[in-house]
């Protein structure tokens, strides 16, 4: 029996904005139209292969060398492939994508092709962060309730130990805080 095709509701429902086939013989990535798009690869020359310089020039400056160190070790072991990083600022904005896939071996144990999907993990990772911070504020605005109810009870001791929990929420908040622009120095 044929397998239907996935319709693309699902698939943008899902997340996935792509497709890769990694040629490690070629030493060419190719990217399906929408993934290319996100990196801001001109979309009809990743159809046909980019180098993985090229891919490892669209990811974000911190996380490159642990992608680039993460294909390369993949390739080594083979099986499974999933490598979350972002992207470098296109005009789609910073994105996060997860590639996930699997390696094929050739019958010596050498990687011939990995392929996979892309998945954009951006609107997910942001909802995360949003819930996060909710819970923090709700962690911060208890604990100053239990301080209170500690100096009722006139116990020193009690409230010496919150106001050290407050401290570590403190810092757990300041994690939320925008980091702040550079100021030029004269």
């Amino acid at each position: 029996m044929a397998q239907a095709p996935i319709p693309q509701s699902v698939l943008d429902a899902s997340g996935v904005v792509g497709t890769w086939v990694h040629d490690y013989w070629a030493g060419q990535l190719a990217l399906s139209a929408s993934f290319a798009d996100l990196l801001g690869l001109d979309p009809e020359a990743a159809a046909s292969g980019v180098s993985l310089e090229t891919f490892l020039d669209r990811t974000h400056p911190e996380d490159r060398v642990r992608i680039e160190s993460y294909l390369h070790a993949a390739a080594a072991i083979g099986g499974s492939v999933e490598a979350e990083f972002r992207t470098r600022d296109t005009r789609a904005g910073i994105r996060t994508l997860l590639m996930h896939g699997r390696i094929e071996r050739d019958p010596d144990g050498r990687a011939m092709q990995g392929r996979g999907i892309a998945i954009d993990r951006t609107e997910e990772q942001a909802a995360n962060l949003v819930q996060s911070e909710r819970v923090v504020n709700r962690m911060a605005e208890h604990v100053i309730a239990l301080r209170e109810l500690a100096r009722a009870l006139h116990r020193p001791g009690l409230t010496d130990r919150i106001e050290h929990l407050m401290i570590e929420i403190g810092f757990e908040l300041a994690r939320f805080l925008p980091e702040p622009e550079e100021e030029s120095r004269h």
